[in-house]
């Protein structure tokens, strides 16, 4: 296969394909996905759970009660978007369903020298690399199988996993 172009709407026929396991690098200050959700939020309406989050959250609780785990990083810019801030408040609900969410600094990412895109390495052998446009929606994602590819991405989540914070203990730090 090597690379395939998949359109944003195959996500989710992609994601149940995975059968060992699931890492995500997030990078962006901002996602168009969830610019409601964000609106409710800046007007200071409560926080309430989607369909689309009850979606997620189904999806992790399976991939959890099968043994497979799903893990994902997300950079905090500097300074910290809205939308990131919103983040930070909501995360507890994907904690909750399985997820293992964990943070770290741009200055840190950019020493490490992380990616300025997103991806997933899905099941250790494909990597998923997401393509948004300046609006930040995302239109496509490139999906590649090359051993070299998987092996240089396994090598950023293998560098940065251990030395990002959990949600948990970002949280405590900083209240």
């Amino acid at each position: 296969m090597t690379v395939r172009r998949l359109g944003p709407g195959e996500l989710g026929a992609l994601l149940d394909t995975v059968r060992r396991s699931s890492w995500r690098w997030e990078c962006q200050g901002h996602y168009a996905v969830d610019e409601g959700e964000l609106d409710a939020w800046r007007a200071g309406q409560p926080i309430e759970e989607t369909d689309e989050d009850r979606v997620w959250h189904a999806y992790i609780r399976r991939l959890r009660a099968a043994g497979i785990l799903f893990e994902r990083v997300r950079m905090l810019t500097d300074p910290l978007t809205e939308y990131l801030r919103w983040m930070l408040s909501i995360t507890h609900a994907n904690i909750e369903a399985g997820e293992d969410i964990r943070w770290i600094d741009q200055h840190q990412a950019t020493r490490l020298g992380m990616p300025g895109y997103d991806f997933y390495i899905l099941d250790d052998d494909r990597v998923a690399v997401f393509c948004f446009d300046e609006q930040t929606e995302l239109i496509g994602i490139d999906l590649d199988d090359d051993p070299e590819v998987v092996r240089q991405h396994q090598g950023w989540r293998d560098l940065v996993w251990p030395l990002a914070t959990t949600h948990a203990d970002y949280i405590a730090g900083n209240r």
